[in-house]
């Protein structure tokens, strides 16, 4: 129970310290360069602001611990069928949380379809982000609580750094399936790639409002959107499924990693203790 009181205090001074990075570049920004375009200025402000939250993640991870892991890079994280079954799980997740968009505030962002902001939305931030709350706020989080855990808790700090109410529910669950793939494939690459995906879908779905067009409109009305969104539920509760199984198994695999630890350690101190 006490590291996973530590997982959550890191987690929330991490939120913290990205939330003051964000504010911080912008205000410079407001100040130093006011006259700079909206378009030009958005990339700017959002590059600098993920190096300084990178930087700062990083500084948090050597301090707390005093060792930086490596992030995992394997190639499976290009397994095209692995990543096709992501994006099927994603857009099923977007179909399913349709209902919330009744309940809670709307999305209010608004961006243009200018080429810096496509840039800044589909690669830049599913690059900067998923090195951020995948990689190294995960590892942070894996050296105290099990791998669903830390997962969660990234997740959670991934929704809530996205401010808008139906974004941080959106983001807090896709987070939980990016951290699912970074495990499974040991790859940083699958989570970067579904990443992008999402954003491009969200980024469309935008810019499709400004026409009067919505997902809800897009999968059709009557039988049509009833017979979409319980497949949408059905591939939810499969993937939900799936993802729960690997992290129980992940828990067992982490625990024989210690169980082996603390018998290595067992073996030299009798050891020691014989040569004495």
């Amino acid at each position: 129970m006490k590291r996973f009181f530590k997982s959550v205090g890191l987690t929330a001074m991490f939120v913290f310290v990205f939330a003051l990075c964000m504010f911080a570049v912008g205000a410079a920004f407001t100040i130093l360069a006011p006259n700079l375009p909206s378009e030009l200025s958005f990339v700017l402000i959002y590059f600098c602001s993920m190096i300084a939250a990178y930087g700062a993640v990083l500084f948090l991870e050597n301090k707390t611990f005093n060792q930086i892991l490596p992030v995992y890079n394997s190639r499976r994280g290009f397994d095209p069928i692995a990543l096709l079954m992501g994006v099927v799980l994603i857009v099923a997740i977007s179909v399913v949380l349709l209902p919330l968009d009744s309940v809670l505030a709307p999305d209010s962002r608004t961006f243009t379809d200018d080429p810096c902001t496509l840039i800044t939305v589909v690669i830049l931030a599913p690059i900067f982000e998923e090195m951020i709350f995948r990689a190294r706020l995960y590892n942070i989080l894996s050296r105290n609580t099990s791998p669903l855990m830390s997962a969660s808790l990234s997740a959670v700090a991934f929704g809530v750094v996205h401010m808008q109410p139906i974004v941080v529910v959106e983001a807090l669950v896709v987070g939980v399936v990016l951290s699912y793939f970074y495990l499974s494939k040991r790859s940083i690459f699958a989570p970067i790639i579904l990443h992008s995906f999402s954003n491009a879908l969200s980024y469309a779905l935008i810019l499709l409002s400004y026409r009067g067009e919505s997902l809800r409109s897009l999968v059709g009305s009557g039988e049509m959107q009833v017979t979409v969104y319980i497949v949408a539920v059905l591939i939810v509760m499969c993937g939900a499924a799936a993802i729960l199984r690997f992290f129980v198994k992940e828990k067992r695999r982490a625990r024989g990693i210690e169980c082996q630890d603390m018998e290595t350690i067992a073996e030299h101190y009798d050891t020691s203790q014989l040569v004495e």
